[in-house]
């Protein structure tokens, strides 16, 4: 690491004062200044002298490559280029990591499944009782969904199973055991798609047209 730092702490001198960037092929000239070959070339038309210092050569000098400039930027541009490699990594595993559902019981190994009874996902472990106990025989489990509220009735927290073609809106079980005729807080939702349509029993409206979701469309991903 200190070495990295070392060679980061001559990026003046491993700049060519023509192009202002990394040596690309340094060569020396006599009064001793580097400067990527092509670029030097570029200045040299009708006259031989020194983009730095100006000096004036009566001739055209001899290029020599400097090798040791030239080693030394090869060595800092592969480290440079490792360093930003693995933090490319690093920043992959990152995403990955938060793209994984976890389980809301132990939060730290991932979710196996949710269960839209709890409205909680389990990892393998913590799903055992679900699996093993009657008790939980009629909860209903699906694949592990991140996250629930996105599918959730605004107005009873419940998941949504219906959609209101009359209000344009989902309503969840508990809407349509509201008697009244008051259009709840409206929310965007995306009219799903060929799902069977069936009479609503004049809890919203008589006009009401209701389709049912299944849950599987409901926390399908878009």
């Amino acid at each position: 690491m200190a070495q990295i730092f070392s060679l980061m702490s001559l990026e003046d001198e491993l700049t060519c004062s023509i192009c202002l960037s990394p040596f690309d092929c340094p060569v020396t000239i006599p009064c001793g200044h580097n400067f990527c070959q092509d670029c030097l070339l570029t200045t040299w038309k009708n006259s031989y002298s020194c983009p730095q210092c100006r000096t004036v050569f009566p001739t055209r000098p001899e290029l020599k490559k400097n090798t040791v400039i030239s080693t030394i930027v090869n060595t800092l541009n592969l480290r440079s280029n490792k360093s930003e490699a693995i933090q490319d990594m690093e920043e992959s595993k990152e995403k990955e990591t938060d793209d994984v559902i976890r389980c809301d019981t132990c939060m730290e190994a991932e979710a196996s499944q949710t269960c839209l009874t709890c409205m909680v996902s389990f990892c393998e472990e913590h799903l055992r009782p679900h699996r093993e106990n009657p008790k939980f025989s009629a909860h209903q489990l699906c694949d592990a969904v991140g996250d629930l509220s996105e599918h959730l009735c605004l107005d009873h927290h419940k998941l949504i199973e219906f959609y209101c073609s009359e209000h344009g809106r989902p309503i969840c079980s508990l809407c349509l055991q509201q008697k009244t005729t008051k259009v709840p807080q409206s929310r965007s939702c995306a009219h799903p798609a060929n799902l069977p349509a069936i009479s609503c029993p004049c809890l919203f409206s008589s006009r009401c047209r209701l389709e049912f979701i299944p849950v599987c469309t409901v926390l399908s991903p878009s």
